[in-house]
């Protein structure tokens, strides 16, 4: 695999998709600072040092529609190998949990060109902002790994590098591999949650995940399967 480090960027996503021609399957992006980095639904990334972002390069994968998912394995495993005293969570379909902060967020954009598709998979992790910069940002239910457990990441990089390398095994093997870890870290499973579409509302319980990843739900009209690319999900009183 390639790792290619910048002190400052726009995005590590826009610059691996600005490159993309010229780099080789596999490549990883890092960043001191991502000054105009975005979220699932067009939400902004806020600049700031104490966030992690890094972005892999993803040509013509076997699986791609598995990616976000693996993601979310391969940040919650490498974590959990540098804090194992810690339980690394996922709010369905991707975003990472601690003591019910989002500790980080996980994007996936894809390029087709001809019968080929390549996917830019962009992940931020939240490594040393206080609490104080998340209750100024407005996010009440950011978090930090420093904030949240009072240590630090040892090596930024290094914790990259090995994030990066899961998700492009991951990503080979597909999801049916890391579908029981991912089901394991999975917090959505098992309770009472909201679905928002277009705006609209609706109650639902959370049952399991489908073997295609989607969030299997029921309510008083049956059971149903729903698509991160098409809903958010929320708990009924909190975040998660």
């Amino acid at each position: 695999m390639k790792y290619i480090h910048l002190d400052e960027v726009d995005s590590t996503n826009s610059y691996l998709k600005q490159h993309r021609s010229e780099l080789p399957d596999g490549t990883m992006v890092t960043a001191g600072l991502q000054t105009a980095g975005r979220g699932r639904r067009g939400h902004d990334w806020l600049a700031d040092r104490g966030m992690l972002p890094l972005s892999l390069l993803l040509k013509n994968p076997p699986h791609p529609d598995a990616v976000t998912l693996c993601a979310a394995v391969a940040v919650c495993e490498a974590l959990g190998k540098l804090f194992p005293q810690e339980s690394f969570g996922i709010k369905w379909p991707n975003d990472i949990i601690l003591r019910g902060h989002k500790l980080c967020g996980i994007l996936c954009e894809s390029v087709c060109f001809g019968s080929s598709i390549d996917i830019i998979c962009g992940i931020g992790v939240n490594i040393s902002q206080t609490a104080e910069f998340f209750e100024k940002a407005n996010i009440p239910h950011g978090g930090s790994i420093e904030m949240l457990t009072g240590n630090k990441v040892p090596d930024r990089e290094a914790l990259a590098e090995d994030i990066s390398e899961r998700l492009y095994r991951f990503t080979r093997e597909g999801f049916d591999a890391v579908s029981d870890e991912y089901k394991a870290h999975c917090l959505t499973i098992g309770k009472r949650i909201r679905i928002i579409e277009n705006g609209n509302e609706r109650e639902t319980f959370a049952e399991g995940i489908a073997p295609n990843g989607f969030l299997i739900c029921s309510d008083e009209n049956g059971r149903f399967e729903v698509n991160s690319g098409e809903v958010s999900v929320r708990g009924l009183l909190v975040y998660i």
